[in-house]
């Protein structure tokens, strides 16, 4: 299935891309420990924590030239300029490293962020190996690769088996406005926040990253899994299919059907206000042998469509369906 294995594969690339910054910011580290001036100092003041205001104990480049008599290095206060923000605590002791050419410091010493980095990405391949074996084919019968599933389950991340043509079929409404206005909102968000953590440090930046990534992802997944649901009926039962698998139901395991109607009313602000109806769902539920649904064809299906496999299967199956009523309350409204 396509959604699979662009999954397991965009799993694998964040590992991979995660490992490739990894080793930038040793390189880079490496490099800032052997080249970079070193300052040492208290910090005095973190008004802002990118620019600290450094007693200078010792350096180079950044305390004025030692006066005839006067001892090296006298004690200096400094303004660094700081590449990210990396939790500087006032009155703490800090070996600086300053760049020669852009005067940005950074902390010295051995950090954690690479380790914890390359981590990450070992996390990012777990996954996506745990993922390829979860979702894996299990069984190969007559030459045909099947999942063992008993009848009537979702099969996830798999693609559909069958090649019969559909004798009706019926697929979701177009995706809402506001559901894509929803989703454009949190590609946004994501982005500004990316974009705004640049002096953050490479561990939060990637932390958030992959919060963001994740939270689109599952959007995502699931928008593509109602905009491209289908239902439809063959010779063998109804089958069901989406990009996040397929189901297959036979006819013999419908033995009922159940006609729900619900009005849903929007309540008034104050109580002696009376409710006003808003709209009105219908849907048909298909239920097995202990009355458990199964299948369900309601108003998320294209209209004419809907009403299409609705009488089909009724007239297949020679079921009549069990009428009901509900009634829901809604949100209040300002009269």
């Amino acid at each position: 299935m396509i959604l699979r294995t662009a999954l397991i594969l965009g799993m694998v690339g964040l590992a991979v891309g995660v490992w490739v910054k990894t080793w930038s910011a040793v390189r880079a580290k490496s490099r800032a420990e052997r080249e970079w001036h070193r300052v040492t100092g208290t910090v005095i003041g973190l008004a802002n924590s990118m620019r600290p205001d450094v007693k200078v104990e010792k350096g180079i480049e950044l305390t004025p030239p030692p006066a005839e008599g006067a001892p090296p290095y006298d004690s200096d206060e400094r303004r660094l300029e700081m590449e990210s923000d990396e939790g500087l605590r006032r009155f703490h002791r800090y070996e600086f490293l300053v760049d020669p050419v852009t005067k940005r410091a950074r902390v010295a010493g051995a950090g954690f962020s690479p380790f914890l980095l390359a981590l990450l990405g070992l996390v990012y391949l777990g996954l996506a190996g745990a993922f390829f074996l979860l979702t894996m084919n299990r069984l190969t019968y007559d030459g045909v690769t099947l999942p063992v599933t008993p009848p009537g389950k979702w099969m996830y991340f798999q693609a559909p088996p069958w090649h019969e043509p559909a004798v009706v079929s019926a697929r979701s409404i177009a995706w809402p406005v506001l559901e894509r206005g929803l989703g454009a909102a949190m590609a946004v968000f994501g982005f500004v926040m990316l974009w705004s953590s640049r002096g953050e440090t490479l561990l939060s930046r990637v932390g958030l990253g992959s919060v963001t990534l994740f939270v689109a992802g599952v959007f995502t997944v699931c928008a593509l899994d109602r905009a491209a649901y289908r239902i439809e009926a063959d010779s063998t039962g109804l089958r069901e299919s989406s990009v996040l698998g397929w189901k297959m139901t036979p006819w013999t395991a419908l033995r009922g059907a159940v006609e729900e109607t619900v009005y849903y009313y929007a309540r008034g602000s104050s109580s002696r206000s009376s409710s006003m109806l808003d709209h009105v769902t219908h849907r048909v539920s298909l239920t097995d042998d202990q009355g458990h649904e199964v299948v369900s064809i309601d108003d998320n299906l294209v209209p004419e469509q809907g009403k299409a496999l609705v009488a089909h299967v009724l007239s297949r199956t020679g079921l009549q369906p069990e009428k009901r009523e509900r009634e829901r309350k809604m949100f209040s409204y300002r009269q």
